[in-house]
């Protein structure tokens, strides 16, 4: 369904009752949520009132929707299409009253409740507002709760701050300085982004987690189930609002972007494709700060691949690339993230990332690949802007991304050490000479 262009606000005049209304739906939403029945008798009636509801007849609809009810009365989504129906009908306050109760048996899609043109009767509608409003309080004490456990699991061994400005409990294993670098890296990339690109600041709060190096596996298979975190550098959990990563370079800058782009997509009820998610927030990897307060995006060691294989032709077609699902790019994330961050530093090299994005929110509904957004701004079929892009990559030439023999060196090997390198052997005489030791980190 189309997203309706009107935003809601939440009254700034309150009475007592409204007051007291919004607290009691943040206890509800703190519930669990009931399930459905999964009978094949509740699935076909559930298919009879989705064809009457497309027909037209909301009141014959809201009947069979009553019937399922009285069956199955734990449904929450049927509670919700139940409001639905009233508000179609008219019936605002009965549909409101329908509203909560469908959020008092379980139902948690407040983006689809908040865009769903159904619903559009009641958008004014005090108890509405309510509901959204506890959903905002909601979010902030779901943060606050992670942010606690953490703090009573790991205790002082770990930096605990709170940054209401951009809604952000951290939690991190980093030493004084590099926990303060890690916070002005946010603050600037997050002004950036919710100026220029995304143009709204997220309104849910998260947790920030960098892991202490003897928790790192604990974490990252506890929280985030992954089995191998050494392949692993971040995760963005967009439903538990928790970011963890184990460094404060490009997968930092990375995952933040994901937390700033997953925002922008619930204010405009989009869920872009994956190429553009993994492709902008690879793009944030690796920049540098302007003297004028600009961010230059610069190359990293994907685009050395990228490059090769547009060389070799088989860099997969922008046709293709745009039609991918989560489930294939992801199979295929070693071939299709250099490609995908190499189109939007191409964006970027010619002033319209910015532009980009813009036309392609506006078309989503029309083309979520995103083939006529790079129409819309280059004024060309996108055979031709995907030839401009090629072009673009092999005369740039590659980068130098190896140390060999000759080469500047200071004489050390090393690992990730989250705010810098570890060292881990000791190769040439000047950095012994130095008083660098094996276990030093070094930062910038």
């Amino acid at each position: 369904m189309r997203s309706p262009t009107t935003r809601i606000r939440t009254a700034d005049r309150r009475t007592p009752a409204m007051v007291m209304l919004v607290t009691l739906l943040a206890a509800i939403l703190l519930g669990n949520a009931a399930r459905g029945d999964d009978a094949d008798d509740a699935a076909a009636l559930e298919r009879r009132i989705v064809r009457t509801f497309a027909s037209g007849d909301h009141d014959a609809a809201l009947v069979l929707v009553d019937r399922y009810i009285a069956a199955w009365p734990d449904a929450p989504h049927m509670r919700y299409n139940r409001a639905c129906g009233l508000a179609l009908l008219g019936r605002r306050d009965e549909a409101a009253a329908a509203l909560l109760v469908a959020v008092e048996r379980g139902f948690r899609d407040f983006e689809v409740m908040r865009r769903d043109p159904d619903l559009a009767s009641i958008r004014t509608h005090p108890t509405f507002t309510a509901i959204l409003e506890a959903r905002r309080r909601l979010d902030r004490g779901t943060a606050d709760k992670q942010f606690d456990a953490w703090r009573r699991r790991y205790g002082d061994d770990y930096h605990y701050e709170t940054d209401e400005e951009h809604r952000l409990h951290f939690a991190t294993g980093l030493d004084a300085r590099a926990h303060a670098d890690m916070k002005q890296i946010i603050a600037r990339q997050a002004t950036h982004l919710s100026t220029r690109l995304f143009k709204s600041p997220p309104l849910d709060w998260c947790l920030v987690v960098v892991p202490s190096a003897n928790h790192v596996r604990e974490v990252f298979q506890r929280m985030l189930d992954v089995s191998d975190p050494a392949r692993t550098p971040g995760v963005y959990l967009h439903g538990k609002r928790l970011l963890v990563t184990r460094d404060i370079g490009e997968s930092l800058r990375h995952e933040f972007t994901h937390r700033m782009h997953w925002a922008d997509m619930d204010r405009l009820g989009q869920r872009h494709a994956m190429w553009v998610q993994e492709g902008i927030a690879s793009l944030y990897e690796e920049y540098v700060w302007t003297d004028d307060g600009r961010i230059r995006f610069v190359p990293n060691m994907r685009h050395n691949i990228a490059r090769r294989q547009v060389q070799a032709g088989i860099s997969l077609a922008w046709s293709k690339l745009f039609q991918l699902d989560t489930d294939a790019f992801f199979a295929g994330n070693a071939r299709f993230y250099p490609q995908v961050r190499s189109i939007f530093e191409f964006l970027a090299s010619v002033d319209l990332l910015e532009a980009w994005y813009r036309a392609y929110v506006e078309t989503f509904d029309k083309d979520p690949g995103g083939g006529r957004a790079f129409e819309t701004v280059f004024g060309l079929p996108v055979e031709q802007v995907e030839q401009r892009w090629k072009s673009w990559v092999l005369d740039r030439g590659a980068i130098d991304d190896r140390v060999e023999q000759g080469d500047a060196s200071i004489g050390v090997s090393g690992t990730d050490a989250g705010d810098g390198v570890r060292i881990e052997r000791i190769i040439g005489r000047n950095a012994r000479r130095a008083g660098l030791r094996r276990g030093d980190v070094i930062v910038r």
